[in-house]
């Protein structure tokens, strides 16, 4: 797996409308050589929250 920030591809990016949660961001990303490959078993999510 590359660290490289060009290897990698955003595949969504949300902004969820929960209530006591505004601020919350939500991203799916994946390996360029994993989306050639349709190794979608391989995205990665990360959740960002600022209260």
């Amino acid at each position: 797996m590359s660290g490289a920030v060009e290897d990698w591809v955003l595949l969504a990016h949300w902004n969820p409308d929960i209530s006591n949660r505004e601020g919350a961001d939500v991203q799916w990303g994946i390996q360029r050589a994993d989306l050639e490959a349709r190794r979608f078993d391989r995205t990665f999510g990360t959740v960002y929250w600022n209260p």
